[in-house]
């Protein structure tokens, strides 16, 4: 059994789920609400046997055979939540998941840490609305802030964004000052190239995306996207401009689309929350965007204290205000993704930035 923080904390909130039996909602500032959903049942996959993790109403977990019905091992709720309890402890701890721990969940029947069989979705939930009185088996996704902050857009060369640069009587740079910019090794290293380029006198324009498959998701979402987004990411190495709320009102002073906001449109925003959903629900910058949601139910937050909330897609609008609230901007490793630095060719100079958003 082997598995990053993530995905451990994705079988935290499975043990989670079995021993508290309810999911409750978030509000836009990820603080608990009345508001829950009752679990009755929890699909999983292990070496291709499915099967159903049924709470019974006596306080126990049935193991069902999810093809042939047969109950194949009933344990106590209570030993569920020994398992979360024992679990977040260790996630967060530095010598990570002990073996006596591994062997204990392996004693129910799972041997893997993560659920290969699934999509985009973390968890495959049976849950009992007693709002609208309707059972529904829904996929959700997971976010946990147990490790580091959760990565809502993955970066990678895939998501490498290129910037011209030229001179003012646009000529590419000189190869001294070529030389000079990416001789600059230090902390905040791509800051400053952007800002040495800027005192030398070059202008940073956005030229291209280096993958057309992202730039084509982009526009299925918005055909201004693109540029929309090639500017917040040369915004973020100008300015450090990196909070989505402090992103979308800088942008909208800028106005670089020169949409008509004297009527108090919301262009900016509209267009990148929108954004931070379609990535939230499936899109990633690797495969074609058909605007077909594989989350179907939401997403669950794993807090820093280990709470555990929700966020329906019935409590649409509350989604999308946590997401606007949380997202920022963020850097990825250069040396891996391959951006950061100068270079010359015959169509001229130009620097690769990259694309990474975490909430």
């Amino acid at each position: 059994m082997k598995g990053n923080k993530g995905e451990w904390s994705e079988l935290y909130t499975f043990f989670k789920l079995l021993a508290e039996g309810k999911l409750f909602s978030a509000d836009e500032n990820l603080e608990k609400t009345n508001s829950f959903v009752q679990l009755l049942s929890i699909y999983r996959e292990d070496n291709g046997v499915k099967m159903d993790f049924n709470i019974a109403s006596n306080n126990f977990i049935n193991i069902i055979d999810a093809n042939t019905r047969e109950t194949i091992l009933s344990f106590p709720q209570i030993k569920a939540k020994q398992i979360a309890d024992k679990l977040v402890l260790e996630i967060s701890g530095k010598t990570g998941v002990s073996e006596e721990l591994k062997e204990s969940i392996k004693g129910l029947s799972i041997t893997q840490v993560a659920d290969k069989s699934l999509g985009k979705g973390d968890i495959n939930v049976l849950i009992y609305d007693p709002v609208h009185a309707i059972n529904s088996n829904q996929e959700f996704s997971i976010k946990s802030f147990l490790g580091s902050d959760p990565t809502l857009f993955n970066a990678n060369k895939t998501t490498n964004i290129t910037y011209k640069i030229v001179d003012n009587n646009n000529r590419p740079i000189s190869n001294d000052h070529l030389i000079e910019i990416n001789s600059i090794t230090t902390g905040h290293k791509y800051i400053k190239r952007i800002a040495k380029l800027d005192q030398l006198g070059y202008k940073v324009n956005f030229d291209s995306y280096d993958d057309d498959t992202f730039k084509l998701n982009l526009q299925v979402i918005d055909s201004d996207l693109p540029k929309i987004i090639a500017h917040i990411v040369k915004d973020k190495y100008v300015n450090s401009v990196v909070k989505i709320t402090d992103v979308i009102e800088k942008i909208r002073k800028d106005n670089p689309m020169n949409y008509d906001l004297s009527q108090g449109h919301k262009f900016y925003e509209y267009r990148l929350v929108n954004f931070l959903v379609e990535a939230a629900l499936g899109m990633t910058s690797k495969s074609v965007w058909s605007g077909k949601y594989d989350v179907v139910g939401g997403i669950i937050i794993i807090k820093q204290d280990a709470e555990m909330l929700c966020y329906h897609l019935i409590d649409f609008n509350k989604f999308k205000q946590y997401l606007k609230n949380s997202a920022r901007l963020d850097n990825p490793s250069g040396s891996k993704m391959g951006y950061g630095s100068v270079y010359k060719n015959e169509q001229g100079s130009f620097i690769k930035l990259n694309f990474q958003i975490k909430a």
